[in-house]
């Protein structure tokens, strides 16, 4: 199938390490030493985001671009204001030929993903672009891999506990045991194979992802299943066009986005000579944190169950009344909205049924772009396409890691290439906070 293209409940919302996300014109012109005009005219370059304010005349703007913009003035200082400025949503800092940020969302080797989900393209096939710079002309069908004796005794050590709370550390710990399977690190770097392993690593992570479907349980894939076909078995999902072709779009939409802090992770291990599976181990760790695994977490409590439509805008309102961003929208790279999210909603919209619940978040989100001019993100994309397709809270992280994966193993490669050792510096400050 071809895809076209009243309650007390704001105060539960507010991010960890509550700070505010957005600040008024006084505050951010005494931050950038600039007057009004040059604040409006940062905003209208697209340098700094800024939300309407819900029954007032002025906009709060973001404290995150405005800080951004106040280190690129003071890079003229040096280099290491330069540096500082470039590791914090800067300017770029290493060369890639994997993928490119474009207003239509990312392309990878140079095929827009939205295109590749249009095109009816494999998750397979997508994974094999992105490590070979080719598109294959039809679906490869991988060997599934009989599962490792020692994977086996790790599904049965956590069968008793919760995995599904913490399924992004289960992925880390089963990668890790993966790759003590194959020897040392030595021995695997001298072997080479960095693909066979990687797609060792994806089929893996499709049977763990059996822990949060209804089982509760470890499902390892069976022979000539594809990886669309094996995951919707591990969630238990029903198996209907709409719902395969709505999975499908998401692991291609997320399979790659330039450099986050996951993937800066997978290459500065990979630098250093690690293994596949020490490198990708890394980037789960390093997603499975509050700022990035988590925060689908935060989105999921954001928009509660069976909330109706007034209390998700006045919660979202409250928020910005807080100076709290909202979970799930605006993304910096993406001023005029995230198309992946876009597209992802745009499936949701067109099934032919909607529940009560997703109606209202559809008129929630409406309602938030009419007020703030806010557009979704992909986190909040990514937990509607689970509402709809009826999947545990925990999917929203899951399948985002799993999905990466196939970037990661493309970032491992290109570094390796470089030969180059990722070992920035750091600038001394005395008298800084002690913790």
């Amino acid at each position: 199938m071809l895809i076209p293209e009243p309650e007390n409940t704001a105060r539960d919302a507010p991010p960890p390490g509550s700070h505010s996300d957005y600040i008024d014109a006084a505050t951010a012109m005494q931050l950038l030493k600039v007057r009004a005009q040059t604040l409006y005219a940062y905003v209208s370059r697209g340098w700094i985001r800024s939300v309407a304010q819900p029954g007032k005349k002025a906009k709060r703007y973001h404290s995150g671009d405005v800080e951004r913009l106040r280190k690129r003035s003071e890079a003229r200082a040096g280099h290491g204001a330069v540096a500082a400025a470039a590791m914090d949503w800067g300017q770029p800092i290493l060369p890639t030929s994997i993928t490119e940020i474009t207003a239509r969302g990312p392309a990878y080797r140079g095929h827009p993903a939205a295109e590749l989900v249009r095109a009816g393209t494999s998750v397979e096939a997508v994974s094999e672009l992105l490590w070979t710079g080719r598109l294959p002309a039809q679906a490869p069908r991988w060997r599934v891999r009989q599962p490792a004796p020692g994977l086996l005794t790790l599904a049965r050590s956590l069968a008793a506990s919760a995995p599904a709370d913490n399924i992004l550390e289960v992925f880390a710990m089963a990668t890790l045991l993966l790759g003590i399977d194959h020897g040392s690190t030595e021995q695997r770097l001298a072997r080479g194979g960095t693909l066979a392993a990687g797609r060792e690593i994806m089929q893996a992570m499709v049977a763990f992802c059996g822990f949060i479907g209804p089982g509760r349980a470890y499902r390892p894939m069976q022979a000539r299943e594809t990886l669309l076909q094996a995951l919707t078995a591990s969630l238990g999902m029903s198996a209907t066009a709409e719902n395969t072709e709505t999975l499908r779009a998401l692991l291609i939409l997320l399979a790659d986005h330039e450099l986050p802090p996951g993937t800066l992770s997978a290459r500065v291990v990979a630098s250093a000579g690690g293994s596949l599976q020490s490198c990708l181990a890394s980037a789960l760790c390093a997603t499975s944190g509050v700022e990035l695994g988590r925060m689908y977490g935060r989105v999921e409590k954001l928009i509660g169950k069976g909330a109706r439509r007034l209390t998700l805008v006045r919660r979202a309102c409250q928020l910005l009344e807080q100076g709290h961003a909202i979970p799930g929208f605006h993304h910096p790279l993406y001023p005029a909205g995230d198309p992946r999210a876009a597209l992802l909603l745009d499936m949701i919209r067109r099934r032919a049924t909607l529940t009560r619940e997703l109606r209202a978040i559809f008129r929630f989100l409406d309602e938030v772009q009419r007020i703030t001019g806010l557009r979704p993100r992909q986190e909040l994309a990514v937990v509607v396409v689970t509402r709809a397709l009826r999947l545990a809270p925990q999917a929203a992280p899951a399948l985002f890691a799993l999905a990466r994966i196939a970037g990661w193993i493309a970032h491992v490669q290109e570094q390796r290439a470089t030969s180059m050792l990722l070992r920035p510096r750091a600038k001394f400050v005395a008298g800084g906070p002690a913790r």
